[in-house]
C-alpha cells in the first residue's frame, strides 16, 4: 500500500482514469452535502489558505499510473467531476478547455470526446457522461422518468447540479476561474493505492468498522463480490443481478427488505449486525449468483406484499388489514410462504391439498391481530412466526401449518379483551377500520385516507344533563372506552363538541361522516337517543364481527350483556 498527498490537479490529470467498481454503492451525496462541500472550500479560498484537505482517495491500481478502481472517496470524486463540469460550462476559453480536460478530454485535432476521467457504475454511466461530463441539458421528460422510477443516484446528480449552478450563479467569470484554480492547485487528498482486490476488500471493511457510513446492503453486496475472489470476468454479471435487486426494491429500502428476507430463512432473532447475520447465508450458497437469484425472487414477493398485489379480494383485504398493524414481524412468514418452492408431484400418489394464499393470509391476519390485542411482547409474538417459517421451509402439510396457528391462538382471551376497553390502545383504529369492512361484500374495497379520529359517543365527562339522566358514574366507567361507544370520523377531533348532548353530537358527527362515510358510524346517526340499550346492542354487534374476523376456532355466541367478559380498570 502507498499513500501520498496529491492536489486535485494531480489526480484529475489526463494520464489517470478512475472506475467505480461494481461492489461499490451508487452515488448518494445529497444537496446539503454538496452545498457544505462548496461552502467549506469557498471559505478556504477566501482565506487564501495554502492547503485544504478534503480526505482520502483509496484505490486499487489496475494499470500502473493510469487506471484505478475507487474503494473509498467516490462521493467526493464524483462531486468534483460535477463541479468542474459546471465550471467548464460557465467560463470562456481557454479556461473552458483546461477544465474540460479534467473531466472529459477532447482530441485537439478532431474535437471528439475521449475517455472520461471517471466512470461510474454501469447503470448510471451513460446519464453521467451525457448530462454531466458532456454538458447536455437534461430534458424534462428524463427528469420526470427519474422521479417516476425513483432512481435515487440520478436524482442526486440532478439536484446536486442545481446546487452547483446556484453557487456558480453568485459569482462572475473572473472569480469562478480563480476559484477553479484554487480547487486544482490548493485542494489536496491523501491518495492511497493498493495492489490487489483482497487488500482493498480488507481495507473496505476496516473503513466500515471505523465509522464509514455503509449500509448493511453495501456490505452484503461486498461479501458477494468477495466470493468471486476478484474474478473480474464475472463481476459485470454479478453487478447486473444486484442492479436488478436495487431497481426492484429501491436503495433506501434494501436494508429493511434484507432483514425480512433473513428472518424468512433462518427464523431466529438477529443477534448481530444484519450484514454479519448474512455471512453464513452467503457462505452456504452454491454461488453468489444462486444467492442473488433467490434474493431477487424474494424481492418480487416482498413487493407483492408492499403493493398488496394479491389475486383475490379476500387476500387483499387481509393484507390491507395487516398493513395497519404497528409492527412488521408478520412479513417474514408471509415472505417464506410466497417464496416456497412448488411441491413436486409423486407418481401414483394423490396430491395432498396445499394451503392456498387466501387461507394462509387469512390465518396470518387472525393470529397477528389476536396477539396484538392480547398485548404479547415482541419475543412472544415472534414465536408463532418462527414456527410457521420453520414448518414452511420444511415442507410441512397444510394441516400442520393450520395446527401452528391454532396452537398459538387464545380465542377466549382475545374475545375478553376486545369486549373490554379499546380506546387508547395501539390497535384501536386498526380494529375499527377492519370491523368497518367485516360485513361488506369482499368485492368492496375501502381505502381510508386523510385524518381519521375515534370519537366517544357517551362523552368522557358527564357534564350535560342529557348524559347524567341516562348514565350513572358506574355505567360511565363501564362503557366509556368500549367498542360500542366509539365512532370513526374523518378529520381532527372536535374538542368543543365532546361534552354535548347526543343530538348536538350527532350534528357534528354527521358533518364529519359526510367527508368519509363509515358504515359503523351510520347506526349512531340513525339512533334517536343514546342509552345503555343502544350500547349493549352495538357492543354485541362489533364484538361478534371481531370474533368472525379474528377467531381461529368457531366463534362463541355473542354475549349481549351489560358487562364486559373481563372487567378492566379505567
Amino acid at each position: 500500500m502507498e499513500a501520498a498527498e496529491r492536489t486535485i490537479s494531480q489526480i484529475l490529470t489526463e494520464q489517470i482514469r478512475y472506475e467505480i467498481p461494481a461492489y461499490q454503492r451508487p452515488y448518494s451525496w445529497e444537496k446539503g452535502n454538496v452545498e457544505q462541500f462548496l461552502d467549506d472550500i469557498w471559505e478556504a479560498y477566501e482565506a487564501n489558505d495554502e492547503e485544504y484537505f478534503i480526505g482520502s482517495l483509496i484505490t486499487i491500481e489496475r494499470e500502473k499510473g493510469r487506471l484505478y478502481d475507487v474503494v473509498d472517496g467516490q462521493q467526493r470524486l464524483t462531486t468534483l467531476n460535477l463541479i468542474f463540469s459546471r465550471l467548464r460550462d460557465a467560463v470562456d476559453e481557454p479556461a473552458k478547455s483546461e477544465l474540460g480536460r479534467r473531466v472529459l478530454p477532447r482530441n485537439a485535432l478532431t474535437g471528439e470526446e475521449e475517455t472520461p476521467r471517471l466512470t461510474l457504475r454501469q447503470r448510471d454511466q451513460s446519464f453521467f457522461r451525457r448530462h454531466v461530463l458532456a454538458g447536455h441539458a437534461i430534458p424534462d421528460a428524463i427528469r420526470k422518468e427519474i422521479v417516476k422510477e425513483q432512481d435515487a443516484p440520478k436524482q442526486r446528480i440532478v439536484e446536486n447540479l442545481e446546487a452547483i449552478d446556484a453557487f456558480i450563479g453568485q459569482h462572475d467569470q473572473k472569480t469562478l476561474k480563480l476559484f477553479a484554480n484554487f480547487l486544482l492547485s490548493k485542494v489536496y487528498v491523501v491518495f492511497v493505492t493498493t495492489a490487489s482486490w483482497q487488500s482493498a476488500y480488507r481495507l473496505f471493511n476496516v473503513l466500515n468498522a471505523r465509522g464509514m457510513a455503509l449500509s448493511n446492503a453495501d456490505l452484503i453486496k461486498n461479501m458477494l463480490f468477495a466470493r468471486l475472489g476478484g474474478n473480474s470476468a464475472r463481476s459485470g454479471e454479478l453487478d447486473e443481478a444486484w442492479l436488478e435487486l436495487e431497481e426492484q426494491i429501491g436503495i433506501e429500502r434494501l436494508d429493511q427488505f434484507m432483514a425480512h428476507h433473513r428472518s424468512s430463512i433462518v427464523a431466529t432473532k438477529a443477534r448481530k449486525a444484519l450484514h454479519e447475520e448474512f455471512e453464513p447465508l452467503v457462505g452456504a450458497a452454491e454461488s453468489p449468483f444462486s444467492f442473488l437469484d433467490e434474493l431477487n425472487t424474494s424481492a418480487k414477493n416482498y413487493l407483492r406484499i408492499l403493493r398488496n398485489d394479491f389475486e383475490t379480494p379476500a387476500a387483499r383485504r387481509a393484507v390491507r388489514s395487516l398493513q395497519r398493524v404497528a409492527f412488521e414481524e408478520w412479513i417474514p412468514p408471509l415472505l417464506a410462504f410466497l417464496n416456497r418452492p412448488e411441491p413436486v408431484p409423486i407418481e401414483d400418489e394423490s396430491p395432498v391439498p396445499a394451503l392456498t394464499e387466501d387461507e394462509f393470509v387469512d390465518l396470518l391476519e387472525r393470529i397477528t391481530y389476536q396477539n396484538w390485542i392480547r398485548r404479547l411482547a415482541f419475543t412472544a409474538r415472534l414465536t408463532v412466526y418462527f414456527q410457521l417459517i420453520t414448518a414452511i421451509r420444511a415442507g410441512k402439510s397444510a394441516d400442520d401449518i393450520r395446527a401452528i396457528f391454532r396452537s398459538n391462538a387464545n380465542d377466549d382471551e382475545f374475545r375478553s379483551l376486545i369486549d373490554g376497553e379499546v380506546y387508547g390502545r395501539p390497535f384501536a383504529q386498526a380494529v375499527l377500520l377492519r370491523l368497518e369492512e367485516a360485513d361488506q361484500d369482499e368485492s368492496v374495497t375501502k381505502n381510508f385516507g386523510g385524518k381519521i379520529t375515534i370519537e366517544h359517543v357517551l362523552p368522557q365527562a358527564l357534564k350535560d344533563d342529557y348524559w347524567r339522566r341516562r348514565f350513572t358514574d358506574d355505567d360511565h366507567r363501564l362503557w366509556l372506552h368500549r367498542l360500542g361507544n366509539l365512532a370513526l370520523l374523518a378529520g381532527i377531533k372536535n374538542y368543543k363538541a365532546k361534552f354535548y348532548s347526543f343530538d348536538r353530537k350527532k350534528e357534528v358527527f354527521s358533518k364529519k361522516n359526510d367527508k368519509v362515510s363509515f358504515d359503523t358510524t351510520k347506526p349512531i346517526l340513525a339512533a334517536n337517543e343514546w342509552t345503555k340499550d343502544q350500547l349493549v346492542t352495538r357492543q354485541a354487534d362489533l364484538v361478534s364481527r371481531a370474533a368472525r374476523v379474528w377467531s381461529l376456532t368457531a366463534p362463541a355466541a355473542p354475549a349481549i350483556s351489560g358487562h364486559p367478559l373481563v372487567a378492566e380498570t379505567a
